[in-house]
This record gives structure tokens, sequence and C-alpha cells, in this order.
């Protein structure tokens, strides 16, 4: 049996049907048992991988940084709207009336290891040399993007992070619709950060990498956006997310 692992971002509660509907379309393809299971959080997913209790993974970025050096390949890259990196927004309660100012704002983060969610915001508040562990007034972490963008729409929070493709005016509306339903109407950006390379698909080396790439690539687009929220994945580049270690270093 093949052991798919999903990440809790999407939010565990969407991804009951989907996930079914991804464990079908994998064992057709590959013509084998599938099984398909979301972690609780993105250190599990990690964990899961290196030990062997996942043979392969839709892993965030940072995750992928992370196994990647420890000998399980990144067999596919995410594609969205045409391009495969991205960057994170900070947003706020429409219309904003706050700013990226020290001791200040509560933040509501997605989990420890999320690069939109949580490392990119903190990598920019550094790159702008504020000390980013006394920035915030609180930190919480809300295992999803929707939790967290909830959070600052009840007001339990100031701000959260969310994925965006720069130069796409449209990612941002996007992103926000797909987690939360009408957050665009709610929330908007005060800054954008730099971009890094987007999620992928972490295989172990005893898995058919190449036959498991073709089938994840001739997924149904329907199945891609609601599982990957994606539109393609292409073959990733050996050693493609380096540029995460300016945020933090794998652990070893």
């Amino acid at each position: 049996m093949l052991r798919f692992g999903l990440p809790p971002s999407l939010g565990i509660e969407r991804l009951v049907d989907q996930t079914r509907a991804l464990r079908a379309a994998l064992q057709a393809g590959l013509n084998q048992e599938v099984d398909v299971v979301v972690t609780r959080d993105y250190d599990a997913l990690r964990q899961a991988l290196l030990s062997g209790a996942l043979d392969c993974a839709h892993a965030p970025p940072f995750v992928c940084a992370q196994v990647e050096p420890q000998g399980v390949p990144i067999i596919a890259r995410v594609v969205r709207r045409g391009c495969s990196t991205y960057a994170s927004a900070f947003v706020v309660q429409r219309p904003a009336r706050v700013k990226l100012t020290p001791r200040t704002l509560r933040a509501a983060w997605v989990d420890p290891q999320s690069v939109a969610g949580h490392l990119l915001p903190k990598a920019h508040l550094r790159a702008k040399r504020h000390v980013v562990e006394h920035f915030f007034l609180s930190e919480t972490f809300y295992g999803s993007y929707t939790a967290a963008l909830q959070a600052v729409v009840d007001g339990a929070a100031d701000v959260a992070g969310v994925h965006v493709i720069p130069g796409d005016a449209a990612s941002l509306g996007m992103a926000l619709e797909a987690h939360l339903q009408g957050a665009t109407q709610l929330l908007e950006p005060i800054e954008l950060t730099a971009e890094v390379p987007s999620d992928g698909v972490a295989a172990r080396s005893d898995v058919d990498a190449p036959r498991l790439r073709r089938v994840l690539m001739g997924l149904p687009r329907a199945l891609l956006s609601d599982v990957f929220q994606a539109d393609a994945f292409e073959k990733a580049t050996p050693h493609g997310y380096r540029p995460l270690y300016a945020i933090a270093p794998p652990e070893l």
C-alpha cells in the first residue's frame, strides 16, 4: 500500500471528501492500494516522511527544504496560475487601520513551519531589521489558514499571513476565498514579502517517482484545485528549495 500524506493547513474538515477522491484517483492511476492521511501538523508530516510512516506527501515548502537534504527527494512542484513561486501577504481587517508597527499587533499564524503562514512574514520583518521575537503583542498558531484568517475577521487577532503570487492582482482574492468564503470583503493586504518556491510532493527513494509524478500531473483539474489548490504539477528541480535555507536551516 502507498501511504500518501497531506498537510492540515487547508483545514482537516474540508478535506474529508477530497481525500476520498484523491485516494480513488491515485489507486486508479498507480494500480495499487493507496491510503491518504492528513497529518496533525507540519512537523508530524516531516517526521512521517523521514521515518517511513509515509511513502510520499504533499509537503509545504519548508518541509520540502527539511527532508530533501536527508534523502527524500521532491519529485513534483505545484503550479498556480502559471507560477511555481509565491510570496506571503500580511492581511488585516478591511478597511486597514493598522501598520506593521512593533508591539501593536496580535498575530494569527498557521503553523510554526508554514512558509506563507508564518516563516516568510517573520523573515520579512527580520529583513527590515526588526527583532521578530518581540515584534508582536501575541502570536497564536491556529493550524490552518481558515482558522487563522477567521481569527482576524473575528477580532481575536490583528494580522495573518496568506500565500499570494507576486504581480498577479487576482491571486490574493482567490487565496482568501479558497480558505474562507467572503474573506475578500473583510480582509485586505498591508505588505508583501519576497517570493520562494511553492509546495511540492516529496517521495521516498523506494517509491516509483516517475510513475507517481505522471499520475499527479494527469489528475483532473477539479481534483487539483480542491486538494492542492493548484492548476498543475511540474517536475521539481533537484535542490530547488535552497532559497528557504535562509529562512531557517533544515533540521538534521
